[in-house]
């Protein structure tokens, strides 16, 4: 593998603030700031975090999965005082979802390692599982291959309620593997297919859900790395978070009042909102007749509403203490909660997630606590041969494709090769033929105006048809050199397709399915660095 760095400004001017022009204003610490790693470890080391608790249900929860000796010593090192963690997170999508959902493993991993060496204490990679979002088609598809362009293929089920946590949402056997079968079968057989199927049908279970199919996967993919998971759904979990729960129950109007006031004052210097929010919303969710109802707080009555229920806050209180497994956090509340639970040196962030931490700085120093160091994630485009010899052969710029795309670089080809002569004539003609009609028009008005509509009908149905010359002509053009204009495809579908980065929609299988399991570890095992660059791998 060779791999190059790109440095591409995002379409985002608070992250291209953040990232390139080392602007930390909106957080407390900037990544690429070594003098900022210890100055939040110390700050770290001066709180209190339930370790102990904390990594007796990590061990609990992950046993199911295989446990590595690797695994072993991070939940040992969670337990100790000077240890502190590299976390970040992502929905639990079916085959692990789009790349960038791997991409955040490696860079938890690589981060991991780097903050270990500078601080030479002991550092624990975990990954954070949105087992409690319930937005289903954000996790019951991947995109297969058909005819070389990439299209959407859903997992369809029937659910039990329509906002429940995926978590809580099982998969059928034998209608996953059905689809998984589909899936590889879009993908081309190779001489590693058998092997990654045999891989993913020993991840499957008769009982699981999205979020222990996912967990299942990442774990055997990187459990030699010491990697942590997390479901942030999971029960036992909640018993730990009671506390915090507390704490955001009594303060939820002022949290909503100060992500508003941080809200207006970015807006103010020209930056747009991530989270939607009113004044009215309490930034939790509460769990009733199986599925998840965001909380509204009146003001006026000092009532908290879960649809049609309303609450005291006393009485939430009491069904925190009862019940925490009912409640869940919210886009807001999230961030708070990890940091509440671990040590966190360093939260992994993709692009939107940048932007919507900035507005969660006066809630954490509401809290008294700081946010943790916010690190770019690992940005990578997988080059394959084929579509590299399509770029040298077009000569097109890579780093021009990841930005912009392909389809003006296809339109401008197309045009080089239209018969400028054809469009001339066409068009002269098109205007003597309007001429023309145009002295008809004048006669016939005078003589009938109910005539007039016939000419208008006329007319276009003419110029449509030179029109439709014109495009025939194209189409020829399209035909003749459909070899070139494929490369052109191909290029956009491998490294832009539906205008963004390729692992935004891509899925780690396809690689797995084209360079065999060992992909994913010859990958990881690169020498990257979370510094806010684009990655190519030329495969």
């Amino acid at each position: 593998m060779e791999v190059i760095q790109l440095q591409l400004a995002s379409k985002n001017k608070l992250v291209n603030q953040y990232m390139l022009n080392n602007d930390a204003s909106l957080f407390h610490y900037h990544f690429q700031k070594e003098e900022d790693v210890f100055s939040r470890y110390d700050e770290l080391m001066k709180r209190d975090f339930p370790r102990k608790q904390l990594a007796e249900h990590i061990k609990n929860y992950m046993q199911k999965f295989g446990m590595s000796s690797q695994i072993e010593q991070s939940i040992q090192h969670l337990k100790e005082q000077d240890s502190v963690v590299v976390i970040g997170g992502q929905q639990a999508g079916l085959l692990t979802g789009p790349l960038y959902t791997i991409h955040k493993v490696f860079s938890i991993i690589h981060d991991a390692k780097e903050k270990k060496k500078i601080l030479n204490k002991p550092v624990v990679p975990i990954f954070w599982i949105a087992g409690e979002d319930h937005d289903i088609l954000e996790v019951n598809h991947v995109y297969k291959l058909n005819d070389g362009m990439l299209n959407k293929s859903t997992f369809e089920q029937k659910l039990r309620h329509k906002k429940q946590m995926v978590s809580k949402v099982s998969l059928n056997k034998e209608q996953l593997i059905a689809w998984i079968q589909d899936v590889f079968a879009s993908f081309g057989e190779t001489s590693y297919t058998k092997d990654v199927l045999s891989f993913i049908h020993d991840q499957i279970d008769e009982e699981m859900t999205y979020t222990e199919f996912f967990a299942k996967i990442i774990n055997s993919c990187f459990k030699e790395y010491g990697l942590l998971l997390v479901d942030s759904a999971h029960p036992e979990l909640r018993k730990i978070e009671q506390s915090y729960f507390k704490w955001m129950v009594e303060n939820g109007e002022l949290v909503t009042d100060l992500l508003l006031e941080q809200q207006q004052e970015l807006a103010n210097e020209g930056y747009g909102n991530m989270i939607d929010s009113d004044k009215d919303n309490f930034q939790l969710f509460y769990e009733q007749q199986g599925e998840r109802v965001l909380l509204q707080y009146d003001r006026k009555n000092e009532r908290v509403y879960a649809g049609e229920n309303s609450f005291a806050k006393s009485d939430l209180l009491h069904m925190v203490e009862e019940t925490p497994e009912k409640f869940s956090n919210n886009v807001v509340t999230r961030p708070l909660m990890q940091e509440f639970l671990f040590p966190t040196l360093s939260f992994i962030a993709g692009p939107g997630e940048i932007s919507y931490w900035a507005e969660l700085k006066k809630i954490f120093e509401f809290a008294e606590i700081k946010m943790p160091i916010i690190v770019p994630r690992i940005n990578i485009t997988y080059l394959e041969r084929n579509i590299e010899s399509d770029l040298n052969d077009l000569r097109l710029n890579i780093e021009n494709v990841l930005i912009n795309g392909v389809e003006k670089d296809k339109h401008n080809f197309i045009e080089s090769l239209k018969d400028k002569a054809i469009e001339e004539t066409v068009e002269t003609a098109r205007t003597e033929i309007l001429a023309q009609y145009e002295k008809v028009y004048e006669k016939l008005r005078d003589f009938d105006k109910g005539m007039l509509p016939i000419i208008d009908k006329n007319s276009n149905f003419i110029t449509n048809q030179l029109d439709y010359l014109l495009l025939k002509t194209e189409d020829a053009i399209k035909r003749k050199y459909h070899i070139v204009l494929n490369k052109y495809d191909r290029i956009g579908e491998a490294l832009y397709p539906f205008s963004g980065f390729q692992e935004r929609c891509w899925n780690i299988f396809y690689f797995l399915n084209q360079y065999g399991l060992e992909f994913i570890n010859e990958v990881c095992d690169e020498k990257f660095s979370c510094n806010g660059n684009h990655y190519v791998i030329k495969l």
